[in-house]
């Protein structure tokens, strides 16, 4: 008897520690959107520009918070990379490309998010300017406008799809307009609290550079592999001649890229 209450006892310790395990799992981004938040608020005190004191923008607080934690997410970055244009030049193409007023809306938005946090939280626009020519040095206060401005358009975008004003539309109304009072408390943010946040030694960019390369090779050793997969497992279905040629091309080419790759293909 006392042998299986031990039993017992040791079960439910266990389902005890499995749901503690789960929560902990679970509380991470809502605690690193908490601190985010928390930060911002107290950057919003330092700075003199408290919430609500030129119009209600609690909103806004909660946009940027949220904002702010996504980028510890890399596959958010991956996700909303292909909306960014980096310069006008790539805004045009992208908005060409462009099927619907939810793409524009997603563009213009997506822009204007990299903006806000390209010329407060990272040093993106820190030096950009072109042949070194003082002449020729783009200001961070044009990207500073440039984000009000696809705020702005963002703004209409939504109030659009959603055939009348919503909170959304509202929202990033008011990153519009307060745009150098929103860059200037994310500034003041960084300094305060994000400081690990930081410029990248020479020495450093060259290792993360060598890094990305190869984690783009692996991602596209990954991506033949499975193009191959498909050939052959066709070919294999069908038996026809021409996807056996193209097998082999595919099996020659992964070959190139990955030498430990081999394939003997059945007579």
């Amino acid at each position: 008897m006392s042998r299986r209450l031990n039993h017992n006892t040791r079960r439910r310790a266990s389902r005890n520690r499995q749901r503690r395990r789960k929560l902990d799992l679970g509380t991470d981004v809502e605690t690193s959107y908490f601190f985010m938040l928390n930060c911002l608020l107290h950057s919003r005190v330092n700075t003199g520009i408290e919430s609500n004191s030129e119009f209600y923008d609690e909103d806004v607080n909660v946009y940027l918070a949220h904002l702010l934690n996504s980028h510890i997410d890399p596959k958010h970055i991956e996700r909303v990379s292909e909306h960014v244009a980096t310069d006008e030049a790539h805004l045009h193409q992208l908005l060409e490309e462009a099927h619907d007023d939810r793409d524009r809306y997603t563009i213009y938005r997506a822009t204007a998010d990299y903006l806000l946090m390209g010329t407060s939280v990272f040093d993106i626009f820190e030096d950009r300017h072109h042949a070194h020519h003082p002449a020729l040095v783009i200001s961070k206060a044009f990207y500073v406008r440039r984000a009000s401005v696809y705020y702005g358009l963002a703004s209409s975008y939504a109030t659009k799809l959603n055939r009348g004003r919503c909170a959304i539309a509202a929202t990033l109304a008011k990153l519009s307009e307060g745009i150098e009072s929103y860059v200037r408390i994310l500034s003041y943010m960084r300094g305060e609290y994000l400081d690990f946040i930081r410029r990248y030694s020479p020495g450093e960019l060259f290792h993360l550079e060598r890094s990305i390369e190869q984690i783009e090779r692996d991602l596209e050793i990954e991506k033949m592999r499975d193009e191959f997969l498909d050939t052959y497992n066709e070919w294999r279905r069908t038996g026809v001649p021409e996807l056996r040629d193209k097998l082999m091309e595919k099996a020659e080419r992964l070959r190139r890229y990955d030498p430990s790759f081999e394939f003997n293909p059945p007579s």
